[in-house]
């Protein structure tokens, strides 16, 4: 007898994918009250509760995530094999990316056109992660491939990894708020600041710049998206520390100016990471590679 019911796995998957009993009652063909029954004997026969269930609605938990990804691998195959069945429909390979929700936007969309342009025919699934989230996907065989800001620890002994950009980070402001630094980069105590997070990997190295160099930062905001930082930067909130990628269209419309010409050694780094999937789509297998062997992203030199 199999231990797992997957009747039961696949309305759980079916009300993970639609974030909701009620998106996947219609579909299903069951009641609500039936389908909650139906959650509530998986998650006893797994003796763990794989939803959170809230007033905001329902949302995954850590074991829940776990299973959904397995129930990925189990029920999406099953799903293109009906549409093959149906009517002659050949799903396309797709590749499984995790990429963490610190990677500058400027990679993700360089990544996909890399995609568009190498794997001809194959699909990419990208959705974001946690670090943590991103060794288990590359464990489990969930995710082809992983895109993190810092080294990636290995997952376990198959691990490859590799280092895709350096992306230079300066500090820039619009140009009314540039002039009130006289003297950089000690002039930067006389302006607000819009910083990452004290976490963040490139904040880390604004830190110890900034304290290199007596400066002693008054922070206006620190804020996760970088595309946030440099709009208020550009509204002339204050001087931001981005990366060139991301600044790019407005240093050549004169949005925002560097606050001087020499380089600052600060860096957003970019790393790839994939463990070699025994049942790989061939396919994605030498995307795979091209991406772990050939993709590069960097500034125009324009913006330097």
């Amino acid at each position: 007898m199999l231990p797992v019911n997957y009747r039961h796995l696949y309305y759980f998957w079916a009300v993970a994918r639609a974030g909701s009993i009620a998106g996947a009652r219609q579909r299903l063909g069951l009641s609500q009250p039936a389908l909650s029954s139906q959650l509530k004997s998986l998650e006893r026969s797994s003796k763990a509760a794989l939803f959170d269930r809230g007033r905001s609605g329902m949302s995954l938990t850590s074991r829940g995530r776990t299973v959904y990804e397995y129930c990925e691998r189990i029920f999406l195959p099953g799903e293109e094999l009906a549409a093959v069945l149906r009517g002659g429909f050949v799903a396309p390979p797709i590749l499984r990316v995790g990429i963490e929700t610190r990677v500058p936007r400027e990679v993700v969309v360089r990544l996909l056109e890399f995609a568009r342009e190498s794997g001809r025919g194959v699909r990419v699934n990208a959705a974001n992660a946690g670090p943590a989230d991103l060794a288990a996907g590359l464990r489990r065989h969930a995710l082809d491939l992983a895109v993190s800001c810092e080294e990636p620890g290995p997952p376990n002994g198959s691990v490859r990894k590799r280092l895709v950009a350096r992306l230079p980070v300066e500090f820039v402001a619009s140009p009314a708020v540039a002039k009130a630094v006289a003297r950089f980069p000690r002039g930067l105590s006389d302006v607000p600041m819009l910083l990452r997070p004290r976490e963040h990997p490139v904040r880390k190295q604004v830190d110890r710049y900034l304290n290199r160099h007596g400066v002693a930062a008054a922070i206006e905001a620190e804020l996760e998206d970088a595309d946030v930082i440099r709009l208020l930067a550009v509204k002339g909130r204050g001087v931001a520390a981005l990366n060139l990628a991301a600044v790019e269209s407005d240093l050549r419309a004169g949005r925002l100016v560097r606050l001087d010409a020499r380089a600052t050694g600060i860096e957003d780094p970019v790393w790839f990471s994939c463990v070699r999937h025994p049942s790989q789509n061939a396919a994605v297998a030498r995307l795979v590679e091209s991406l772990m062997g050939r993709f590069s992203v960097a500034a125009s030199a324009s913006a330097r």
